[in-house]
């Protein structure tokens, strides 16, 4: 089309009212992070990460936490809890989770509530088409028995998290109102 600036009134309205039946088009595909834990890899939606930091880490622990939840770290400007991924997500039999000490933690955003997510290592990022993800058949040994709704799907043996369902599952488990971080 013409640039705007040498159309008539006529054509500018025209080409806006086209514009505004015009409805966006859908999203075929996503960016995601490999997240590799003990035993296992599993993939976070890059839309849904707000920070990378690399280790060390200074966290606060309080009393009576959840295994899981190595404690909790300023973050910008809010208070936000730290989950160590690895044992969230129970590893493979036969295998033993590392030690968080050298973790990565990303910081996971999603409907207002922030949350660190410890990971032992992080690998490449992919661009998967929605059509490549498969639906979750919970394969021996690829996800937990436990948790399964906190998973969007399968790409090459690769469960993907869905963010927003972990962090409200996290909330529901650690005991805290809608309100907290």
């Amino acid at each position: 089309m013409r640039d705007l600036e040498r159309m008539s009134d006529e054509e500018f309205w025209n080409y806006a009212r086209q514009r505004v039946y015009t409805l966006p088009e859908a999203p075929t595909h996503a960016e995601y992070l490999e997240c590799k834990l003990s035993g296992r890899t599993c993939l976070i939606a890059l839309h849904d990460l707000a920070e990378v930091l690399p280790p060390p880490h200074k966290l606060a622990r309080l009393p009576e936490m959840p295994a899981w939840m190595t404690g909790i770290m300023a973050w910008r400007d809010e208070t936000i809890a730290v989950v160590n991924l690895d044992l969230y997500l129970p590893p493979a039999p036969g295998v033993h989770p590392l030690s968080t000490v050298e973790c990565t933690l990303l910081v996971a955003h999603s409907t207002g509530r922030s949350v660190g997510l410890l990971v032992p290592a992080i690998g490449l990022t992919s661009r998967i088409e929605f059509a490549q993800i498969s639906a979750l058949t919970d394969p021996p040994g690829l996800v937990p028995t436990r948790n399964t709704e906190i998973f969007d799907g399968v790409y090459l043996h690769m469960p993907i998290l869905n963010i927003s369902t972990l962090l409200a599952a996290l909330v529901k488990q650690i005991g805290w109102a809608p309100t907290h971080g």
